[in-house]
């Protein structure tokens, strides 16, 4: 892990101060002046739409674009999407964080290596609807040669981990039952 991400997952740890996640409210942007400009948030409309509500200047910069108001999952095709998709909202039900890693491509094919962090923060509800999220380059960033990145391909993924972090009020699930069939029909 990154010492960007771990720097992060520190400050979200100490924010949650025994809550399951912290508030919006908790984040501090100058506490984090080092990571602002790979910092961003999402606020979730629904399981396919968690739009970006704050993009750092390096991450904007990055794909030469304003991300604000922009769909994150917009950012990824095909079954990295729904993986992506996933990971958000593993981490919004679990709350924990979650990590992933990615290449990211440039129109010519050159690419950089990424990791993600993604942290979910509790909105005016109170329910976890947001995430902050870390996206830091692993490889230099000169690799791109000042191309913007058109997409990105997930190498890694890291769920949520409820047993480091334990929500301080675990919801009861509900009662599932599973039904066995064949499958050589």
């Amino acid at each position: 892990m990154h010492a960007h991400t771990e720097t992060l997952l520190a400050y979200w740890e100490t924010r949650r101060n025994g809550r399951p996640a912290p508030a919006r409210a908790d984040i501090v942007p100058r506490d984090l002046s080092n990571l602002l400009s790979w910092l961003f948030i999402l606020e979730r409309a629904d399981a396919d739409h968690h739009v970006f509500r704050l993009a750092g200047t390096g991450l904007c910069q990055l794909y030469r674009r304003e991300l604000r108001e922009q769909n994150f999952l917009d950012l990824w095709r095909g079954f990295d999407r729904h993986h992506v998709r996933a990971l958000i909202e593993s981490a919004l039900a679990a709350p924990a964080p979650a990590t992933a890693t990615a290449t990211a491509y440039a129109l010519d094919g050159q690419t950089i290596e990424a990791e993600l962090a993604l942290l979910p923060l509790r909105g005016p509800s109170g329910q976890a609807d947001r995430v902050l999220g870390l996206y830091q380059p692993l490889s230099a960033l000169r690799g791109l040669q000042d191309r913007p990145v058109v997409r990105q391909k997930l190498t890694g993924l890291q769920p949520p981990a409820r047993e480091i972090y334990t929500p301080v009020a675990l919801r009861p699930l509900a009662a599932v039952s599973f039904e066995l069939v064949a499958n050589d029909r």
